[in-house]
């Protein structure tokens, strides 16, 4: 699959100053910087965006708080520069409220999912591809990853261990 839905925590993770991430973040990190160059580097590759422009606002949020230029001001850049190519990949969201969503998953796990990162989910599920989440630093994702399985979405974890160490040490296990 050369189609992705971009968490803005990869990109503000990717972005940030190696001083200022926390020691058991740098892995993650270095790992975001990778995944976004390859991205990037890849001409068969495309991002999935909402076309209200909810997940554009995140990345611009994200890339104007770190020490410019960076990782997350480039990857802006190159979002501007190509865009989705095909329709197809822009996709509309129709909420009924705020973070609610027309098309979204029927799970109790998911409809109580944090409601900003709901555009995540209801992008993926509306797209007829269902391309994954790629997903960074947030641990509340892994809480959710068999639900969202049980609906066709996927989720990348950009370093599956911290995200799994992170979840694991917010439950208390």
């Amino acid at each position: 699959m050369n189609k992705y839905i971009i968490d803005a925590n990869v990109i503000l993770l990717a972005g940030t100053s190696v001083k200022d991430i926390p020691r058991d973040q740098l892995i993650c990190a270095k790992k975001c910087l990778d995944f976004i160059k390859r991205f990037m580097e890849n001409p068969k590759a495309s991002l999935v965006l909402d076309a209200e422009g909810r997940i554009l606002r995140e990345y611009r949020g994200a890339y104007m708080l770190g020490s410019s230029p960076n990782m997350a001001t480039i990857f802006s850049i190159w979002v501007h520069q190509h865009m989705p190519k095909n329709a197809e990949d822009f996709v509309s969201l129709k909420e009924i409220k705020e973070h609610e969503f027309v098309n979204y998953p029927e799970s109790e796990k998911l409809k109580t999912f944090d409601p900003p990162d709901r555009k995540y989910i209801a992008l993926a599920y509306s797209h007829k591809e269902r391309p994954p989440i790629v997903e960074a630093s947030d641990s509340k994702w892994w809480g959710i990853k068999e639900d969202l399985q049980k609906n066709g979405i996927e989720i990348l974890f950009i370093d599956e261990d911290y995200i799994k160490d992170k979840y694991m040490q917010k439950i208390g296990i």
